[in-house]
């Protein structure tokens, strides 16, 4: 009993020094939270903060200062605004260290009258490597056990010690539960928005399909490559429909998310594709796909 005692008693302490990071952002529709992920930059929810450029920011002492949103990546549901004020603390991180099912955490969030809000829970899935709905690529699979109450996408989740495990979000997961990006992908993303204004994605240009195919005589898995667009990096190399692309680079290509991890805005890629049941190498030039226009 000693030990519930302590940890019942320690857990408002933690509460508190998560919260010193925490801002509540308002823009001219919505209202969310938000967390101090290095000076200056705050990371919340691309979903609450599409379409918008400036945003109104509720320090921890409850000032108000003017804050510009830098990037948005409807991916993973992050976005980055960059703003000015004195010294604030920034939140400890968990670092890279795997959360388990039934790992209690707890998520803080700021409404924008200054009031600090918690929200507790447990960790109720975790996985490895995810690709969204929407095309983000984020590093483990972390499920809560339930869903997120209004204010709190875009809030930081912590272990009980107050370490942040990463950005709470509710637009991904099936069944209403909120989903925690982690601390990897939350600082992979905010790396390219604060560099582009978004996460730059390789783009070839075609539709494909897995499928086996015959390549010198043997069975293999790729993608066969069923229309390519106009003028596109693939057309420009050579690529035909009814190719199957084999490997990228070397690596072997079996699904769409594979090929995708492979393609890196400018960069050039080195193709092996069956046409014909005989191998074809093609060197490619990754262009970046045009920015979606919703989030």
């Amino acid at each position: 009993m000693d030990s519930l005692h302590d940890s019942s008693s320690s857990l408002p302490d933690a509460v508190e020094r998560v919260a010193a990071s925490v801002l509540g952002l308002v823009a001219r529709r919505h209202a969310a939270s938000g967390v101090l992920w290095r000076d200056g930059v705050a990371v919340g929810s691309a979903s609450l903060l599409w379409r918008t450029s400036r945003v109104s920011l509720v320090l921890p002492d409850g000032e108000r200062v003017a804050g510009e949103v830098r990037g948005i990546d409807g991916g993973t549901d992050l976005a980055a605004v960059v703003f000015t004020s004195g010294a604030l603390p920034r939140p400890e991180r968990a670092g890279d260290a795997a959360p388990r099912v039934g790992d209690f955490v707890f998520a803080v969030g700021r409404e924008p009258s200054g009031l600090v809000q918690a929200s507790f829970g447990h960790v109720g899935a975790v996985g490895g490597a995810w690709r969204s709905w929407r095309g983000g690529r984020v590093d483990r699979w972390i499920r809560l056990d339930g869903g997120l109450h209004p204010g709190f996408d875009g809030a930081p989740v912590a272990d009980a010690a107050g370490r942040v495990i990463g950005i709470a979000s509710s637009a991904f997961s099936r069944h209403h539960h909120g989903v925690v990006l982690p601390v990897a992908t939350v600082d992979r993303v905010v790396d390219a928005l604060l560099a582009h204004g978004h996460v730059p994605h390789g783009y070839i240009g075609i539709a494909a399909q897995p499928v086996r195919a015959m390549l010198d005589g043997r069975s293999v898995d790729g993608l066969l490559v069923s229309s390519v667009a106009d003028d596109g990096p693939a057309a420009r190399a050579g690529l035909q429909v009814a190719d199957v692309i084999v490997d990228v680079g070397g690596e072997p290509v079996t699904s769409l998310d594979a090929l995708r991890d492979r393609l890196l805005a400018g960069r050039q890629v080195q193709l092996r594709v069956a046409r014909g049941g005989q191998a074809h190498q093609l060197t490619l030039d990754v262009a970046e796909r045009p920015a979606p226009r919703r989030c």
